[in-house]
């Protein structure tokens, strides 16, 4: 029992391992220990380079599939270290902004209150948007809940988000690094009309009720703090933390979203005029346009939600079950790349542990028999 315990705190203690709970000082040591290790792949490449020149001089056959082998792992160190040199350094940058604004505003603790507080505005207003879009018509709706009445609520609540991302913009040592990590804070920072002040621009109100929805990203961004802090989705985070699958993931997301945009703009008009009276219009709003395009993606269009009338529409069908089939491929490969590599660590520990007795046994022979 005694040694269960034991391991139990020895994992707990390989668990805490991570860029989070590292000093500055030592994430910068890993970074420039990791420019190192990158300098050195590049004398190795260039090295065999040399060696490749020189067996082509020779008229090698043999060099031609060592070029290719060695280019393609050289390669795939040289991404691995490029992404931890990124991983790091976004560590360091995150860690230097929490301490700077922590310091600016008193301490961590009223940090941590004033992340709460603006998690919670974001829900609100969301709940705000919420109700508006699906909400009982402004005839029915209390005074204080008329789309006029949310939207300058809305704009007193931008007014916040903005003035906290001046606060964090402020106070970041990388400028850069704020805009390419929080750019969404500042978009969902900029008021938009509701629907009423928005009708009086027709198609173009379209748009601007799917820029409101953005503001779910954010959201979703908080969330992710939380499955990183979820013990039991270590593998979920795994998974996620894959190159290529964050890839997959980011991309399906992008094509996503402009699917249902562009068929929103399409067909999201058509009625019974048009040609679709033998089905209901499944796009008529941007969220039906959304989870058409999501389940066009992710099924290759077995949903069967909305059959696209126009020309323009079912090109864009065909182009969207495409890059699905994809984008599924891809992610499956390298999901189940993930899992069988496990076995394959523990395949060529064995292999390794086989070839050091192989090696003493044949040392042992060689000693007995000299000849």
């Amino acid at each position: 029992m005694a040694e269960n315990n034991d391991l139990k705190k020895v994992l707990k203690q390989l668990d805490a391992v991570s860029p989070a709970n590292l000093s500055i000082e030592k994430l910068k040591e890993m970074l420039k220990a990791t420019a190192e290790q990158r300098d050195q792949l590049t004398e190795k490449a260039q090295k065999f380079n040399q060696e490749v020149i020189v067996a082509v001089e020779q008229s090698d056959p043999h060099v031609i599939r060592r070029a290719k082998k060695k280019k393609a792992q050289f390669r795939v160190e040289n991404e691995n270290l490029k992404d931890l040199q990124t991983k790091l350094n976004q560590s360091i940058q995150r860690r230097q902004l929490r301490e700077n604004m922590a310091k600016a505003i008193g301490s961590m603790r009223l940090l941590n209150c004033l992340e709460v507080f603006i998690l919670t505005l974001i829900i609100f207003v969301l709940g705000l948007l919420v109700y508006e879009f699906t909400g009982p018509p402004e005839e029915l709706r209390p005074s204080w809940l008329t789309s006029d009445s949310i939207y300058l609520i809305d704009m007193i609540c931008c007014a916040i988000f903005m003035s906290e991302f001046i606060f964090r913009l402020r106070c970041a040592d990388s400028k850069k690094y704020v805009w390419r990590n929080h750019w969404i804070d500042f978009v969902t920072s900029i008021p938009i009309p509701g629907p009423t002040q928005l009708a009086r621009f027709g198609r173009v109100a379209r748009l601007g009720r799917f820029a409101r929805l953005l503001r779910l990203l954010r959201f979703l961004r908080f969330l992710r703090l939380f499955f990183m802090l979820w013990r039991g989705m270590d593998k979920l985070q795994d998974v996620i933390d894959v190159k290529m699958m964050k890839r997959t993931i980011r991309w399906a997301a992008v094509v996503t979203l402009l699917g249902a945009i562009i068929m929103y703009n399409l067909e999201g008009h058509l009625g019974a005029a048009d040609g679709v009276e033998e089905q209901p219009n499944r796009v008529a709003s941007i969220l039906l346009a959304i989870w058409w395009s999501f389940t066009t993606v992710a099924t290759g269009g077995f949903g069967d939600i909305h059959n696209p009338i126009s020309i323009n529409g079912q090109i864009l069908t065909a182009i969207l079950v495409i890059t699905g089939m994809v984008f599924i491929g891809v992610f499956t490969a390298t999901l189940t790349s993930l899992f069988v590599g496990e076995q394959s660590e523990e395949i060529e520990r064995l292999q390794e542990g086989l070839s050091v007795k192989l090696d003493d046994i044949t040392e042992r022979l060689n000693k007995l028999d000299p000849d």
